[in-house]
């Protein structure tokens, strides 16, 4: 007997949404996510959720990965200007347990597997900032930083008003 192929396993997909119905709205809740989706909704998350600094605060990460979680597992529709304030809308959706009625149809292996994801690689985002590949490249970044900010206040210091607000500084500063 030879080995099994993949090809002759004949796999298929066959995971119908769940439906919600909430007042006179039918909502489909998707049972599954494929893995590019799940990435591409973890960097959306990651992305909205970091501030300046790269820093992610928990609270934002929440947000986002429920407004993200509802985009990506449901068919409802948004409105830019819903969009506008993230938090209000977030607010709306736990307090109406409407996210809390749409998440108890999502497949919990689905959910770990976000959260999983998503939280593993804020940490690893955290060790590699802590890292010393990290610094060096923080220090860099800074570094580049730096340079603008004395050629531009080298081309301040050219102009007449430049040197009058420089003196005044230093004159203030003692």
């Amino acid at each position: 007997m030879g080995r099994p192929t993949y090809a002759k396993l004949k796999l298929t997909s066959n995971i119908s949404p769940k439906e919600l119905e909430w007042g006179e709205q039918k909502i489909e809740v998707k049972q599954y996510l494929s893995i590019q989706d799940k990435l591409k909704m973890i960097t959306e998350i990651l992305g909205l959720a970091a501030d300046d600094n790269r820093f992610y605060n928990i609270g934002r990460l929440k947000v986002f990965k429920t407004l993200k979680m509802l985009e990506y597992y449901t068919n409802l529709s948004i409105t830019e200007k819903q969009k506008e304030d993230p938090v209000k809308l977030y607010d709306e959706l736990i307090v109406s347990n409407f996210f809390s009625e749409i998440e108890n149809l999502i497949p919990d292996n689905e959910i770990n597997e976000i959260n999983d994801i998503l939280y593993d690689t804020v940490e690893q985002v955290y060790k590699y900032q802590n890292s010393a590949y990290g610094i060096m490249e923080a220090v860099s970044t800074d570094y580049k930083t730096l340079d603008f900010d004395i050629e531009r206040l080298k081309n301040n210091l050219e102009t007449k008003e430049g040197i009058e607000f420089l003196n005044t500084v230093l004159t203030k500063a003692g």
